[in-house]
C-alpha cells in the first residue's frame, strides 16, 4: 500500500469525465444515425440494430466506470475507504463483461456495412470482411465469457471472502489486444481500394476519406490503451500477474483507471466512427450547401444528357428505394497489378465504359447517390485517361512496362522500392535472433529449446514458400505476392505481444513460424523481381546489392537489440520476465507493414508473365530440350536441382556457424581465464557482431565483381575458401584462439555472396517454370532448421570444435554446384552465362569457330572491357578445356531453331 498519498493527484475526476463526455458525444452521433436511417431513409438493416446493442452496451460500460469513480477507481489505496471496496471490485467486474461485447458489436456493424457495400462489385473485399467478421465473432464470444468466468467461483471476482483462483484481467487483456489491433487495422484498411476507386466530386470524395481515416484514430487508441495497460502490470511479478484476482495488487484502482478509461474512449469512438457514413441524408436536411453538387459551365447539350440521366433513374424515394447507377463502384475481378477502376471501353464513343448489368446501389447514400449530373460530369472528364495511366481515385501515374523490358532509370526506380523489403526481413530476422538468445536465457531454456527457437524461423519457409507463396506469385503476380507476405508477417510479429506477456515457449514458436512464413512468400517475389527487373547481364549485380541492405538491416536489429532494446529486460529472481520495449519494436513493425502494403498497393510495378519468362529464355536459346550428353537429363532442371540442394546446403551451414560460433570461441577460454585475456575483442557478443559486419562486406565487395567476373566462377572462389577455412576450425587440434577467430570470420565474409548468386544463377533462364523455381529455392532455406540439431547432436558427443565438421561437409556440397556450373559442358554455362542473342547464336558453327566467336564477343553484353575482365575470360576458356565434356553436348546436333515471335505465330493462325 502507498504510504505517501498526498503529493499524487488523484485521477477520479479525470476519468469520470472523460468517460462520460465521449459517451454523451457517442450518443448525440447513433441519434443522428437512427434520425437519418429511420427517420429520413425509413431503412433498417443489421448494421443499425447492431449499433443500438453496441449503444447499449456502452452505456453500461460508461456507467460501470463513473460508478467506480465513485468508490475509488483513481486513486490510491490509502484514499479509499474500507466500506468502498466490494463496491469498486464490483464495478470493475462489470466493466470487464462489457467491455469485448461493446467492441464486438461495433465491430460486426462496419463489416456488415462494408459487406453491403462490395454487394456484386468487389469479391476480395467480401471475403476479406467476412474472414474480418468471422474473427471478431469468436474472438469477442471467447473473451467474454474468459472475463464472465475469470475466477472460480465466479463470485470471487467481486468478493474478498472467498478462496477464488483467478485469472488476471490485466494478462487478458494484454494476451488478446494483438488480436483486437489485427481487426483494428484490418476495418481500416479493407474499404481503402473501394474508396479511392468511387467517382465521387472532389469534395464528396475528401469528406469520405476523412471519415474512414477516423478509424486511425481508433487504433492509435487503442495503442494508448495498450500502453497503460503495460503500465498497470509493470509493478507484478508475472507469477502473481497470472492468478491474481480483480482489483488486487498495490495501487491497482490508481494504477489501472487510465486503462479503463481509454477502454470507454476506444469503444466510444469507435462507434462514432461506424455513424458518420450513414449521416449524409441527416446533413442535407441541415447543410446542404455542403452536400450538393455544384457543376458550372454546362452546355445545353450537357444538361440535356443530365436530364435524360435523372429522367432514366428514378430518385430515391420515401421508401428509400434505390438508384440503378451503372460504373459508380469498381467493377469486380480487379487486379491488383492494375487500378481499381477497369480500363475504358474503346468499343464505347464516348470512350467510357458501358455495364451490361446496373449495379443496385441500396448501400449509404453518402457513399453511393451522387447527383446524375455528377455522374454524367465524372464520365466526361474520365475520358481524358489513356491506356497508359493508371487512375487511383486522387492520383494518376503511368502504367509501367514489362519487366522484361525495363532499363537503366526506371529499372533502377523499381528496385529501390523492392530493396525495402529485403531491409524488412533483414531487420526481423537480426532482431529474431537476437531475442531468442535473450528469451532462452531469461526463461532457462535448454538448449535444445534455445535451437527450437531458431529453426522454428525457417521452418516457416518451406511452408510459406511452396503453398501460399507459389501459388499467389503464378497466379496474380509479384504485387499481391508483396502484400500478401506483408500481411501475414505482420501478423505473426503482433503475435509476439501475448507470447512475451505470457512468456509462452509454444507462444514464442508460433510466431516464428509465422514470421519465417510470411517472409518466405516476400522471398519468393522479392529475389527474382529484382534479378528480373532490368538488363539480364547485371541480375547478380542487382542481387546481390539487395542482399546487402538486407545483411546491414540485420547487423542494425542486431545492434540495436544488444544496446538498447535489451537494456530495459528486468528480471527479479527466475520467474519475473518482462521484455516490454522489445513488444513496442514489433508493435511499430506490425504497423509499419501495413502501410508498406498499402503503398505497393497504390504502386504500379511491373510484371512478369509465364509467356514473357519463356520468350526472354527462347531469346538466349535456353531451351528445356538441351540435355546434358553425360546423364541425358535436362539442363535447366538438373541445374534447378543442383542449386535447391547447394542452397539448402549453404544455409544450413550459415546458421551452424551462426548459432555455435560463439560457444566455440568461449570453449577456447580455460575455466580460470578471461576472454578478453586470449582473444582481441572484449566478449564474443562483440565477435558475433563483427562477423556479421563481415558478411555484409561481403556482399558489397562481391557485387562490383559480378560485372567483371563471371558469376559462376566468383561462386567456385567463394565455396572453395569456405570449405578451406571451414577444414581449419575441426580439423587442427591445437589451432590458436587468433588463428580459429579469423578462419571463424573469414567463413562469415565468403558466406556473405553465397545466396545471391546461386539464387539468381539458377532461376536463369528458366523460361515459363522460373516463379516455380524462385519458391523451390526461397524453400530450401529450411535447411537451417534441420542441421543446427545434427551439429547440436555431434557437439553432445565429440566436442564443439569437432561438431564443424557439420558447416564443412555442407560447404563441400554446397561445391559441387559451382563444379557442375564450370565443367559441366558448355550447355551449362550458356545458360548461367547469357549474352544478347546473335543469328545462328552459339549452338551453330564448329567447334573452332565457337571460340573466335567468343572472343569477338566478349563485350557485346555491353559491360566495358577492363583488364580484370579479359583475365576473367582466359579463365572462362581454360575451364572450357578443362571440362568434364570434352565432346559436344547432344544439343549441338544438328536441329530446326523454333523462334518465331508471337506475332508471326498469330497471323499465320
Amino acid at each position: 500500500m502507498s504510504t505517501s498519498t498526498e503529493h499524487v493527484p488523484s485521477r477520479s475526476e479525470l476519468v469520470f469525465w472523460v468517460t462520460t463526455i465521449t459517451f454523451i458525444i457517442t450518443s448525440i452521433f447513433v441519434v443522428a444515425r437512427l434520425v437519418s436511417r429511420f427517420g429520413i431513409l425509413r431503412k433498417r438493416t443489421p448494421d443499425d440494430w447492431f449499433i443500438i446493442f453496441s449503444w447499449i452496451f456502452a452505456f453500461g460500460l460508461t456507467f460501470s466506470i463513473d460508478f467506480a469513480t465513485t468508490k475509488g477507481l483513481g486513486k490510491l489505496d490509502g484514499d479509499i475507504k474500507e466500506e468502498w471496496g466490494p463496491h469498486l471490485k464490483k464495478a470493475e467486474y462489470a466493466f470487464t463483461v462489457l467491455y469485448n461485447p461493446c467492441l464486438m458489436a461495433t465491430k460486426i456493424s462496419i463489416l456488415i456495412f462494408y459487406l453491403r457495400l462490395s454487394r456484386n462489385t468487389q469479391k476480395l473485399l467480401r471475403w476479406a470482411s467476412y474472414i474480418t467478421l468471422l474473427i471478431t465473432i469468436l474472438d469477442g464470444i471467447v473473451l467474454t465469457f474468459v472475463n464472465a468466468f475469470q475466477c472460480s467461483p465466479v463470485s470471487g471476482a467481486w468478493r474478498t471472502d472467498t478462496d477464488a483462483k483467478c485469472l488476471s484481467i490485466i494478462t487478458i487483456y494484454l494476451a488478446s489486444a494483438p488480436v483486437n489491433i489485427i481487426t483494428d487495422l484490418a476495418i481500416l484498411v479493407l474499404p481503402i481500394p473501394v474508396l479511392t476507386g468511387m467517382n465521387l466530386p472532389q469534395r464528396q470524395k475528401a469528406i469520405l476519406v476523412f471519415t474512414f481515416s477516423l478509424g486511425i484514430f481508433v487504433a492509435i487508441v487503442d495503442v494508448v490503451r495498450i500502453y497503460y495497460l503495460q503500465q498497470a502490470s509493470n509493478d507484478f511479478q508475472t507469477s502473481v500477474l497470472a492468478h491474481s484476482e480483480l482489483g488486487t495488487g498495490d495501487d491497482f484502482a490508481y494504477n489501472a483507471s487510465l486503462a479503463f478509461m481509454w477502454s470507454a474512449v476506444e469503444v466510444n469512438v469507435g462507434i462514432v466512427c461506424a455513424c458518420i457514413p450513414t449521416l449524409k441524408p441527416l446533413m442535407k436536411v441541415i447543410l446542404p450547401a455542403m452536400i450538393a453538387d455544384r457543376v458550372s459551365g454546362r452546355t445545353g447539350s450537357h444538361t440535356r444528357t443530365a436530364d435524360n440521366l435523372e429522367s432514366a433513374s428514378p430518385p430515391i424515394g420515401s421508401q428509400g428505394q434505390s438508384i440503378p447507377v451503372d460504373n459508380v463502384l469498381p467493377p469486380r475481378n480487379t487486379a491488383l497489378s492494375e487500378s481499381p477502376l477497369s480500363p475504358l471501353s474503346d468499343t464505347h464513343p464516348g470512350g467510357y465504359r458501358e455495364d451490361t448489368e446496373q449495379q443496385e446501389l441500396n448501400m449509404t447514400e453518402f457513399l453511393t447517390a451522387p447527383s446524375a449530373i455528377a455522374l454524367e460530369t465524372l464520365r466526361r472528364n474520365s475520358t481524358a485517361r489513356t491506356a497508359n495511366t493508371t487512375y487511383f481515385g486522387f492520383v494518376n501515374m503511368r502504367v509501367p512496362k514489362s519487366m522484361m523490358k525495363t532499363r537503366g532509370r526506371e529499372a533502377f526506380k523499381y528496385c529501390i522500392m523492392v530493396t525495402i523489403l529485403f531491409f524488412l526481413w533483414g531487420f526481423s530476422y537480426g532482431l529474431l535472433n537476437r531475442l531468442n538468445r535473450e528469451i532462452a536465457t531469461l526463461a532457462n531454456y535448454s538448449d535444445s529449446q534455445t535451437i527450437g527457437l531458431s529453426a522454428a524461423y525457417f521452418g516457416g519457409y518451406v511452408l510459406g514458400a511452396l503453398t501460399v507463396g507459389q501459388w499467389v506469385l503464378r497466379h496474380s503476380g509479384f504485387k499481391a505476392t508483396f502484400i500478401s507476405g506483408l500481411c501475414i508477417y505482420g501478423t505473426g510479429t503482433i503475435m509476439f505481444w501475448p507470447s512475451a506477456v505470457l512468456t509462452s515457449y509454444t507462444g514464442f514458436i508460433l510466431s516464428s513460424i509465422v514470421v519465417g512464413f510470411g517472409l518466405s512468400i516476400l522471398e519468393t517475389a522479392a529475389n527474382p523481381f529484382l534479378a528480373l527487373c532490368g538488363p539480364m547481364q547485371y541480375a547478380e549485380f542487382r542481387l546481390m546489392l539487395a542482399q546487402s541492405i538486407q545483411a546491414v538491416a540485420s547487423l542494425v536489429s542486431q545492434t540495436l537489440a544488444e544496446k538498447v532494446l535489451f537494456n530495459g529486460v528486468q528480471i527479479e529472481g527466475t520467474e519475473h520476465l518482462t521484455l516490454i520495449d522489445v513488444q513496442w519494436a514489433y508493435l511499430a513493425i506490425a504497423l509499419f507493414t501495413v502501410f508498406l502494403a498499402l503503398f505497393f498497393y497504390y504502386m504500379p510495378l511491373p510484371e512478369a508473365s509465364d509467356a514473357d519468362l519463356q520468350a526472354q529464355a527462347e531469346l538466349f536459346e535456353i531451351y528445356p530440350s538441351r540435355k546434358l550428353t553425360w546423364t541425358g537429363t535436362s539442363i535447366i532442371y538438373t541445374t534447378l536441382v543442383f542449386g535447391v540442394i547447394a542452397q539448402l546446403c549453404y544455409v544450413a551451414a550459415q546458421e551452424c556457424v551462426s548459432e555455435f560460433f560463439k560457444p566455440l570461441l568461449i570453449s577456447f577460454v580455460p575455466r580460470t581465464g578471461s576472454f578478453k585475456s586470449f582473444f582481441t575483442l572484449d566478449d564474443d557478443e562483440d565477435y558475433l557482431l563483427l562477423g556479421h559486419g563481415l558478411f555484409a562486406l561481403g556482399r558489397f565487395v562481391f557485387a562490383p565483381l559480378c560485372l567483371v567476373v563471371r558469376p559462376r566462377i566468383l561462386l567456385l572462389i567463394a565455396l572453395v575458401c569456405l570449405t578451406i577455412f571451414s577444414s581449419f576450425i575441426f580439423a587442427i587440434n591445437d589451432i590458436s584462439q587468433s588463428f580459429l577467430a579469423a578462419s571463424s570470420l573469414l567463413v562469415f565474409f565468403f558466406e556473405g555472396p553465397i545466396f545471391p548468386l546461386v539464387f539468381s544463377l539458377t532461376i536463369r533462364g528458366m523460361g515459363k517454370n522460373t516463379k516455380w523455381a524462385s519458391a523451390c529455392i526461397v524453400a530450401s532455406a529450411t535447411g537451417g532448421s534441420v542441421f543446427v540439431f545434427v551439429l547440436f547432436g555431434v557437439r553432445t558427443i565429440h566436442t564443439i570444435q569437432y561438431s564443424f565438421v557439420i558447416p564443412f561437409v555442407l560447404f563441400l556440397m554446397a561445391l559441387l554446384y559451382p563444379v557442375y556450373l564450370n565443367f559441366g559442358g558448355e550447355g551449362v554455362r550458356h545458360q548461367v552465362d547469357p549474352k544478347p542473342v546473335v543469328m545462328g547464336g552459339v549452338w551453330s558453327g564448329s567447334e573452332e569457330n565457337r571460340e573466335t566467336d567468343q572472343e569477338l564477343r566478349s563485350n557485346e553484353d555491353g559491360r566495358p572491357d577492363t583488364p580484370l575482365r579479359r583475365l576473367s575470360r582466359r579463365v572462362s576458356v581454360l575451364v572450357q578445356k578443362m571440362s568434364l565434356s570434352g565432346r559436344k553436348c547432344s544439343t549441338e546436333l544438328p536441329m530446326v531453331e523454333h523462334r518465331e515471335t508471337r506475332g508471326r505465330k498469330n497471323s499465320s493462325e
